[in-house]
């Protein structure tokens, strides 16, 4: 395991770790200022949040690999959520909720559910895309434009044989194909860096 992959476990270990602590200590509005202020910084950092600290991805990857270990799948993304006018109203309400209960650390407003909790149960049940690219407050946040992306695989179309395994891994379906060349689509990726442990001639790049 190389030392990129050593620090990438270890900081999504720590990310589910500190999600847990702080909404076990009903300290969820820290947490959520942690997360948001990360999901801007993907302007000059890319998705980096989304592949080293967040703890919804900590979760899928390794809920994914004893699900592959069992050979079970999980139920494909609904077409209809997939649609603009439906899952655009949901991560805009979901970040909605996130800004109202930071915001209630120095207003009068109480939100006491913890309700990111339910991004579990959806990852556990559905597709990783389905909360990852159409439900994902922070993920909202992080389709705008960025400066830069940093540490995104890219794919060495030189030496790619075009065998489609790296894009049938992928969780995102990031793998898009454009004029008969694969290539990595920086707004879906998510670092999570399934595509370069899967490519056998070592055509996906850091």
């Amino acid at each position: 395991m190389s030392i990129r992959r050593i620090i990438q476990t270890l900081t999504l270990a720590i990310s589910i770790m500190a999600f847990i602590f702080f909404v076990m200590n009903k300290k969820e509005s820290i947490l959520l200022i942690w997360m948001l202020s990360f999901s801007f910084a993907s302007i000059i950092f890319g998705k980096l949040f989304c592949g080293y600290f967040c703890p919804f991805h900590a979760f899928d990857k390794a809920w994914g690999y004893l699900l592959n270990k069992i050979k079970i799948n999980r139920i494909e993304t609904p077409e209809l959520i997939k649609k603009k006018y439906i899952s655009f109203p949901i991560s805009f309400i979901l970040l909605s909720l996130v800004v109202i209960k930071i915001a209630s650390l120095s207003l009068p407003i109480k939100l006491k559910i913890p309700f990111l909790i339910a991004t579990f149960p959806i990852l556990a049940i559905f597709a990783p895309d389905l909360w990852h690219n159409y439900l994902c407050p922070f993920g909202l946040v992080m389709k705008l434009p960025s400066l830069r992306r940093i540490l995104i695989p890219k794919i060495d179309n030189s030496t790619c044989t075009n065998c489609n395994l790296c894009k049938k891994t992928c969780p995102t379906g990031a793998i898009e194909l454009n004029n008969k060349n694969l290539y990595i689509n920086g707004n879906k990726c998510i670092l999570c860096y399934q595509c370069e442990k899967e490519c056998k001639i070592d055509s996906i790049k850091i």
